[in-house]
């Protein structure tokens, strides 16, 4: 069966008009959508990416460069993924249709190999 990611961009400041109220409410949301997705036996991992942490290489050998990221030029953040499986990209757009994240951003599907 095809594995999938689902990657969620989001501005940076997507979160920060909420309360901490509400935004253990989002927390909340992302979990049991996350825990249906895994109780149709679809999910295979799921993670977090660490706040505002990261590098980014750029060039190759003594040309190589590194600088902090995410992505320091961009004004939309990676904030996590999920690995899933589904029968075709329909079934992946199926599956990333219901999750919360479509609130506050985007969310990204790409077919691993």
């Amino acid at each position: 069966m095809p594995k999938y990611a689902l990657l969620p961009y989001e501005k940076e400041d997507a979160f920060g008009g909420l309360s901490p109220q509400e935004m253990q409410a989002v927390v909340q949301r992302y979990h049991r959508w996350t825990k249906k997705v895994a109780s149709q036996g679809k999910l295979l991992a799921g993670h977090k990416l660490a706040d505002g942490e990261g590098r980014l290489l750029t060039g190759a050998g003594d040309a190589m460069k590194v600088t902090d990221g995410p992505f320091s030029e961009s004004k939309e953040v990676l904030g996590g993924l999920w690995i899933v499986e589904a029968d075709d990209w329909d079934g992946a757009v199926a599956l990333a249709a219901g999750c919360p994240h479509l609130e506050f951003g985007a969310l990204s599907i790409r077919r691993l190999e």
